[in-house]
């Protein structure tokens, strides 16, 4: 785990460390996470599910929409994770902007940051949020991997889907808002998110993972989605679990926000997709 940040190595023997490295030749368990939203219950669960791993990456958008942002940012804290990047949502809560998430959930994203992750987190949970960075590039077992919330070409914003033509998909790995033409980046593997939808694809020889959302799924399965990566054979397993969504919205009612928007949350989580109002 050579790339591991120093903060890795704070108050940790070296030997310790040492220790700790998986097996060299063995290839690497990789968790990848992705739109926790708020929703601590299923993070807990995928933790739990997910068995032992070497690393965990997490894509991106901890707050907005959930009961327990301020929860749900302590515990990836303390996971420490290897590589974790900013999400639009995150962007937006920390600097006071707009998310500038699709339409039809617009509204409601703008409400829970109000009145949900705004009164929740703490001054200090903001400012962590505020130093995220955008993308994270890693080399592990011979492989470069590229990580970002949305995509390289717009790390916030961009999303990857597999129904873009293919031109259109080659342009959105393009590391650039302003090529006109496509060049990908210069990566093995590109992790995701953003879209809420898990997606395994290989794109001019690139593979393409996102692995759905922990905490807000959209494909129509309401169960949390979370993906497994092996470094060395460059395999992908994306997962689904169920948790506790009566839990969530109890939580939710709880929070005593305006009735059309608790039941919209609600909706959203039972049937794993985005709802009318």
């Amino acid at each position: 785990m050579l790339y591991t940040s120093i903060h890795h190595l704070l108050g940790v023997g070296i030997l310790d460390w040492v220790a700790q490295l998986p097996p060299v030749g063995f290839g690497m368990r990789v968790l990848m996470l992705s739109d926790i939203h708020g929703n601590a219950d299923a993070l807990r669960v995928v933790l739990e599910s997910a068995g032992k791993w070497d690393a965990v990456w997490l894509l991106g958008d901890f707050v907005d929409y959930g009961p327990e942002p301020h929860v749900v940012i302590d515990i990836i804290r303390d996971l420490r994770p290897d590589a974790l990047v900013m999400g639009n949502h995150d962007n937006a809560v920390a600097f006071d902007t707009d998310c500038r998430c699709a339409q039809e959930i617009h509204e409601l994203s703008e409400y829970t940051r109000r009145e949900v992750s705004l009164k929740l987190l703490s001054r200090e949970q903001i400012e962590w949020l505020k130093t995220l960075p955008k993308t994270v590039e890693i080399i592990l077992d011979g492989r470069r991997h590229y990580i970002v919330h949305g995509s390289p070409r717009n790390p916030l914003y961009g999303y990857v889907k597999p129904d873009l033509q293919p031109a259109e998909l080659r342009l959105s790995l393009t590391p650039s808002m302003v090529a006109l033409r496509p060049k990908p980046v210069e990566a093995d593997v590109v992790a995701v998110g953003h879209t809420h939808v898990p997606m395994s694809i290989t794109v001019d020889g690139i593979k393409v993972v996102n692995p759905g959302s922990c905490g807000q799924p959209r494909d129509g399965d309401p169960r949390a989605s979370y993906a497994i990566y092996n470094t060395e054979v460059g395999s992908v397993e994306i997962r689904r679990v169920w948790y506790d969504i009566e839990r969530v919205a109890r939580k939710i009612g709880e929070l005593k926000l305006e009735d059309r928007y608790s039941k919209w949350l609600t909706a959203i989580l039972r049937a794993g997709k985005v709802q009318p109002p």
